[in-house]
């Protein structure tokens, strides 16, 4: 067997500085982001090691569009000549990571104010960049002031200068002219301000008097809600969220053993969201209060694509491009502590504010619907708070179940000739759920799979169910009218008592009568014909069993009456009106031109009963 011989990866250094300085990142603003961070990290660096006791820390940025030059510059801790080759000229090392560290056991407050991890940052400035000169001098004494200049290959050039360079350093770069839209004033503004809003140190643009960024975390301001309330206006374009929930650090339990998450921020809900089409479920996050990310789906649960928010987390890692977020252990974690949250402050919403608990549930019903059919531990938690609209208005199942006694849920899934169905139910003394949105029946259906005691009533179709037969020989003279004119009638007793008749039709009448006549007109393909016309044949031999049952109310005082009138004359256009009335109302099975003779035949009984005698 031959000897194994162990080798040495060999690094084409110009290639890799290629790939890491332009396919690293996604887009070309990333580069403000790296440098202004930079910036922060060496004010903080100042602030830890320096000790200074009246200094300010502050950024510089500055364009000037005519030489193509954007100028960055801050007044933090500098950079020795050990630190140009150590740090800032080793790509993978980062003075920023080693003095975390270093703090992370001896002051981790201050250890929690710095940013960068990766020391490959400082990299993007040749994304936007064909030339960088850096000019830098260190806090610690007698320290020069050095320049640093590179084209971004495998030199740079490193040199003293004679300038009278304060402390601090200062990065300019001669922009590419693909990246020459970073030269606009306010194209850089919101550029600093997406990024760097909330660092703690100001940002000043073009030598401004005033900060462009805001310096505060909107959570810390001294008005927290007014504060969040104009992030989410400036950020997410949403003027008036329904509910804000503030984020707090939240205790998650691994099995086998606890974890404190910290979390800082705010979850809200806007006005409205449609199922598939406008969902949201999506999160800005900020790391350290330096923004990563927006638009993260997938820290959230899925079932959450009502919510939005803006998520502050120190335990969630960044990617090298720091762009995105690792979903690794921490990650599910951080996602278990915001689930938590979240129905907490859902169920003190439904307990404490009702009114605005019924406008996120009218608001989202698509989405909390589908997601809690589907999400059998979301659907436990909102299944008694969810409100429905009934007959008696927005109702959550245990306050509809007390007024059916608690064992029966009646509902429709039909908006047109609904009022039929409502009709009976309250004339029983009971509300209608109205299910003909998104996954309402589904939600409905799956509340009795959980509480076997309930039964659900699905009015449309079995509607019959709240009538009651009676004896029919009394009633035969209005029977036999309507047999006379093809009309399936029967004698029923129902509420209220006032209504005279009903119509109602074979279950999916609808779907059978349009399959029957898509069957006629030959609009079906001669195989999906055959087959379609088996199973209509089966189940309905001839579009008789498709006109639907006249039920009449043995209880109407005027079905009473039209018994005692001898006088076919006036009982004849009475019972026509009757039928033609029940069909208009019940409002299906009917086209243009059925509704339009169902008029004509009502008018000519009014005319006969109206007639002069």
């Amino acid at each position: 067997m031959p000897e194994q011989e162990r080798r040495q990866f060999q690094i084409f250094l110009p290639g890799l500085l290629k790939v890491l300085a332009e396919s690293l990142y996604s887009t070309k603003k990333v580069a403000i982001r790296e440098l202004l961070q930079n910036a922060h990290d060496s004010c903080v660096r100042r602030a830890v090691e320096a000790r200074e006791r009246f200094y300010k820390p502050r950024v510089d940025v500055r364009v000037d569009p005519s030489g193509r030059v954007l100028t960055i510059q801050d007044n933090g801790s500098g950079l020795t000549a050990e630190d140009v080759t150590t740090y800032l000229s080793t790509i993978g090392r980062s003075y920023t990571r080693e003095l975390g560290e270093n703090l992370s056991i001896l002051n981790p407050d201050e250890a929690g104010k710095l940013i960068g991890q990766f020391g490959l940052g400082f990299l993007s400035a040749f994304l936007i960049a064909q030339e960088v000169t850096l000019t830098t001098r260190s806090y610690k004494p007698d320290s020069p002031t050095l320049q640093w200049r590179s084209t971004g290959d495998v030199h740079y050039d490193l040199q003293e200068t004679d300038e009278d360079f304060g402390i601090g350093t200062r990065v300019e770069l001669l922009i590419k002219p693909s990246a020459a839209f970073l030269l606009n004033e306010r194209i850089l503004t919101e550029t600093v301000q997406q990024y760097a809003d909330f660092l703690p140190i100001p940002i000043y643009v073009e030598n401004g008097l005033l900060a462009v960024n805001t310096m505060q975390l909107p959570w810390e301001a001294p008005n927290p809600d007014a504060a969040t309330r104009d992030t989410i206006s400036r950020t997410f374009k949403t003027a008036n969220p329904l509910a804000v929930i503030e984020l707090d650090d939240q205790i998650v339990d691994l099995g086998h053993d606890q974890i404190t998450i910290p979390l800082k921020g705010f979850l809200f809900i806007p006005p409205s969201s449609i199922a598939s089409l406008r969902e949201y479920g999506d999160l800005n996050i900020y790391i350290r209060r330096m923004f990563i990310c927006e638009g993260q789906r997938d820290l959230l649960p899925p079932w959450a694509r009502f919510v939005r928010g803006v998520v502050d987390c120190p335990y969630l890692q960044p990617t090298a491009s720091r762009e995105e977020i690792h979903q690794d252990d921490t990650f599910l974690s951080v996602q278990q502590a915001l689930e938590q949250q979240l129905l907490s402050g859902l169920r003190r919403i439904a307990h404490d504010d009702p009114k605005t608990w019924r406008e996120i549930v009218t608001g989202h019903t698509d989405v909390i619907m589908g997601w809690a059919v589907k999400d059998r531990e979301f659907f436990q938690q909102v299944a008694d708070i969810v409100t429905l609209r009934t007959s008696r208005g927005q109702l959550s199942l245990p306050e509809y179940l007390r007024l059916t006694g608690g064992n029966a849920i009646y509902y429709i899934t039909r908006q047109i000739g609904s009022l039929q169905e409502q009709l009976l139910s309250e004339g029983h003394g009971v509300p209608v759920v109205d299910a003909h949105w998104f996954m309402v029946a589904q939600f409905l259906q799956q509340y009795a799979a959980h509480h076997p005691n309930i039964r659900i009533t699905q009015l449309d179709d079995q509607s019959n169910q709240l009538l009651t037969s009676v004896p029919e020989d009394s009633f035969e003279p209005l029977l036999a009218y309507y047999r006379s004119q093809g009309i399936k009638a029967r004698m029923v007793t129902f509420k209220p008592k006032d209504v005279p008749a009903l119509i109602i039709y074979p279950k999916d009448a609808e779907f059978m009568k349009e399959t029957r006549t898509a069957l006629d007109s030959g609009e079906l393909a001669a195989p999906l014909a055959d087959f379609v016309g088996d199973y209509v044949n089966r189940f309905v031999p001839n579009n008789d069993d498709l006109e639907g049952t006249l039920y009449l109310n043995a209880d109407c005082p005027l079905i009473r009456q039209l018994t005692q009138i001898e006088a076919e004359a006036l009982r004849t256009p009475a019972l026509m009106l009757i039928y033609q009335t029940a069909r208009l109302f019940n409002g299906r099975m009917l086209d243009t031109g059925q509704i339009t003779s169902a008029f004509r035949e009502s008018a000519r009984a009014i005319e006969v009963l109206i007639a002069p005698k």
